[in-house]
């Protein structure tokens, strides 16, 4: 299946500059994972703030991709800033929470270039890395190389690791 050009259009491998840039740029990458078979999506942000995740072109491109098999995996040191910001997020996420894994982490795990934010795809068409610089200015770097990747997919895998589930759909307690 080819990928839409709309999708791969602003995919150009090299430095990005800018939060509105930035934020097209990650709304563009996961259009078109999910119409190029991913095979996983991971993302990795201080906050997901700055994120498409309210956007309805990417809710309904992840559900179609999700129910063929697909995963978005994200991991936060904190949801509560994405949590008022995304809220037709949460709505999408009362039918379709199973295709999310959220998981929080303590920041100390990232590394020494904490804060930082990662979109990472793994298959299909899309693959590729978009790795922020500097998180305040939006300053980022994609790249389809396959060892920018991998080391993405390892550091990720790394704090995935030793993360704990979390921003629940639902704060009910016993």
């Amino acid at each position: 299946m080819a990928i839409d050009d709309q999708h791969t259009d602003g995919l150009i491998e090299g430095r990005h500059e800018g939060v509105p840039e930035l934020r097209a740029l990650r709304r563009r990458l996961l259009l078109a994972a999910c119409q190029g078979q991913a095979r996983r999506i991971m993302a990795l942000d201080p906050d997901f703030v700055d994120w498409p995740l309210s956007d309805v072109e990417v809710l309904d491109a992840l559900a179609l991709w999700g129910r063929r098999g697909g995963r978005l995996e994200l991991l936060s040191p904190s949801y509560e800033q994405a949590h008022r910001q995304h809220a037709r997020f949460m709505q999408w996420r009362l039918k379709w929470d199973h295709l999310l894994r959220i998981a929080d982490f303590d920041p100390g795990e990232a590394g020494p270039d904490w804060p930082t934010s990662w979109l990472v795809v793994v298959g299909g068409e899309a693959s590729g890395a978009v790795r922020v610089l500097d998180v305040d200015h939006g300053r980022a770097l994609f790249s389809r190389a396959a060892t920018e990747r991998q080391a993405a997919v390892e550091l990720f895998d790394a704090i995935a690791q030793r993360s704990s589930p979390g921003w629940p759909l639902s704060t009910l307690g016993l």
